[in-house]
């Protein structure tokens, strides 16, 4: 173990992108401004940056299928097109 990346005696921390503590697990406030503060995609790519940013989340959305399906005719459109 590397003493250096251990922390023992925390009552919260941050791992792997989450806040971690006594009364479970929350979203780090940075993951959201990052959604928030994303701009509108305008090419398939960003559109899947857009959705990775978000999946990343799901845990924390309910129904996040049916809410983002409205996305995957976009996403089936030529890399050359944009919206």
């Amino acid at each position: 173990m590397n003493p250096l990346k251990c922390a023992f005696g925390v009552s919260a921390g941050d791992f792997l992108g989450f806040i971690v503590h006594q009364k479970g697990i929350e979203i780090d406030k940075n993951q959201t401004r990052a959604i928030m503060e994303t701009k509108p995609p305008s090419n398939n790519k960003e559109l899947q940056s857009l959705l990775g940013k978000i999946n990343f989340l799901r845990r924390f959305i309910s129904n996040l299928s049916g809410k983002t399906k409205v996305f995957s005719p976009l996403l089936r459109l030529k890399k050359e097109e944009e919206f």
